[in-house]
């Protein structure tokens, strides 16, 4: 087991759930705007994003409010959860995520998932994925070399790179191919199998 000094990031929506649809209904309905604005505000940090692109005059209610019985009637991506159930046996697996730290736990519980992250960060632990990754190498005194984050989108892609952690980027989340390479992840995936894989060559 001397394996465990490893780190794998996840994202959470797009990666272990496909949010996207109801996301983008909720925020479409107060916000009117289209799904490629949507999608683009994922290429940085989404907070810094939503507070430039908001429209005069929206009327911000809880997003999470909306958000999170929507979640409740999802199923995870199956072959995700079957990535998450092999590689805990190995590294240890953080949860970074732009969503409340509270609804993905409620969630990983429901689907007896919870067990396999030792952490969930969520967006009320810090908004900065940067200072999340950083705050949980430290905590695990992990070398960022040592560590990849599992995402579907430039911003995450971007946040990681800041604090040295590689990516791995999966399809079918947020963002399409073209703007995953912009970000030069390690890897661009399309199943959890090719991601047992791309983490495997990564550590190796």
């Amino acid at each position: 087991m001397g394996h465990m000094k490893h780190i794998i990031f996840f994202d959470f929506d797009g990666v272990i759930v496909d949010s996207f649809a109801f996301c983008f209904k909720i925020v479409d309905s107060r916000e009117y705007i289209t799904e490629s604005e949507y999608r683009q505000r994922f290429e940085g940090n989404v907070y810094d994003a939503t507070r430039k692109f908001k429209k005069p005059g929206t009327i911000v209610t809880d997003f999470f409010a909306s958000y999170t019985p929507e979640l409740m009637k999802c199923e995870p991506i199956k072959e995700m959860v079957k990535a998450i159930k092999v590689l805990a046996q190995t590294y240890t697996l953080v949860i970074v995520s732009s969503t409340e730290t509270d609804p993905i736990d409620t969630y990983l519980r429901k689907c007896n998932l919870r067990q396999y992250f030792s952490e969930i960060l969520g967006s009320d632990v810090d908004r900065s994925k940067v200072n999340k990754i950083q705050q949980s190498l430290k905590l695990h005194d992990v070398e960022p070399q040592n560590s990849v984050f599992i995402t579907d989108t430039l911003g995450d892609i971007r946040e990681a790179e800041k604090c040295h952690v590689a990516s791995i980027a999966v399809l079918g989340g947020y963002h399409n191919l073209e703007t995953l390479q912009k970000g030069n992840p390690l890897a661009i995936i399309k199943s959890g199998d090719e991601l047992i894989n791309a983490v495997e060559s990564y550590f190796n």
